[in-house]
């Protein structure tokens, strides 16, 4: 079942159970708490930066306590390349295995989102940098007309995806969230035939929330899509 719901995903080009994260920061040092549900799917994206480039995130510096069993699914455009966590029995090295090779340092940059199935009850604590500034780029939404992503803020806050996270949107993009067995959808409507523009969730005008450390789908209409973020810390 589970893996039935990622390939509907990728075939839909159409993510997230509410991380209800709690974020800690001191100046732009902080850390993240996401509780994991054993057995249950989660659309994550790393809230915090590793160096403060926004570049050097790896899926050991964002998931930093896994337990045996844990998988994370990384989009890749077609499909989704899959990183194990093992250790324990037949396993020389503890650690993200891809396939059958180590790979502690595969990227996992803010502006990613990603699967997240773990095996046990558990809490991830993210510890990094907030990237801070005006016109913070997420490099990571597609740029084809009609493509799709699987993103999330570059930041820590949560908030509506326009007037909180300052995405903007053209008539007819659409986002995706997953919800634990499928997807809400929400699309942007404006022009004929809409008398409010604005975030439609069926024929409810209503804008999609994004808690912090989670992630969506982004189906973007337009090639050439841009988001940016402003954030600066108080």
């Amino acid at each position: 079942m589970k893996k039935t719901l990622l390939i509907a995903a990728a075939a839909l080009a159409a993510g997230v159970i509410s991380s209800q994260a709690q974020v800690y920061s001191q100046n732009i040092v902080g850390y993240v708490n996401v509780p994991f549900v054993a057995n249950q799917i989660q659309v994550v994206t790393p809230a915090l930066d590793a160096d403060g480039t926004g570049t050097n995130n790896t899926v050991s510096t964002v998931f930093t306590t896994p337990t045996a069993g844990d998988n994370v699914f990384v989009f890749n455009g077609a499909g989704y390349d899959i990183l194990s966590y093992k250790s324990g029995r037949g396993v020389a090295t503890p650690g993200w295995y891809n396939g059958a090779t180590l790979d502690n340092t595969y990227s996992i940059n803010p502006g990613v989102a990603v699967f997240y199935l773990p095996s046990a009850n558990e809490t991830n604590t993210q510890v990094g940098i907030v990237l801070q500034g005006t016109n913070l780029p997420n490099s990571y939404v597609s740029t084809t007309a009609n493509g799709i992503s699987l993103i999330g803020s570059i930041v820590p806050i949560a908030g509506g995806v326009t007037s909180g996270l300052g995405y903007t949107p053209t008539a007819g993009d659409n986002i995706f969230i997953f919800n634990g067995a499928g997807y809400d959808i929400y699309s942007y409507k404006s022009g004929r035939g809409v008398a409010t523009p604005g975030w439609y969730n069926g024929a409810t005008l209503q804008e999609p929330v994004i808690p912090v450390g989670s992630g969506f789908w982004l189906q973007t209409v337009n090639a050439g899509t841009t988001w940016s973020e402003n954030f600066v810390a108080q």
